[in-house]
């Protein structure tokens, strides 16, 4: 992949989410529009009639919890992974068939070789 065909699909994505922003937002403001139309109409009980009480029944101002919030981050962290982490295929990344850098690797035979003896005094 070259540059500039990575450059198009960064700018394709970014279209892709501004135009699903603008889409969300036009929908919530219709909604809220409908809504403010809605409650002209609503009128107020008669006097002397009860409220209606309803069952306590999951209350849950946070949502499902966090689980699920976690299950939608998972993609970007799978994208972003593939994105920045590169595999050892990766040209300029791989190392010796057996996966060790070559620093390493000398660092390694250096410290195996045989030391001389130390010299002894008269």
């Amino acid at each position: 992949m070259d540059n500039r065909s990575i450059f198009r699909a960064l700018v394709f994505g970014a279209l892709v989410v501004a135009a699903a922003a603008a889409i969300g937002a036009g929908a919530y403001n219709a909604g809220v529009a409908r809504g403010i139309a809605q409650s002209a109409a609503l009128t107020a009980p008669p006097a002397g009639a009860p409220y209606p009480v309803y069952p306590y029944m999951w209350y849950r101002p946070w949502g499902f919890g966090f689980f699920p919030f976690l299950l939608m981050l998972l993609p970007f962290f799978i994208i972003a992974r593939i994105l920045v982490w590169r595999g050892r295929w990766h040209d300029g990344w791989s190392y010796r068939h057996d996966g060790v850098p070559p620093a390493f690797e000398e660092w390694h035979r250096r410290a195996h070789a045989e030391r001389p003896a130390p010299p002894t005094t008269p």
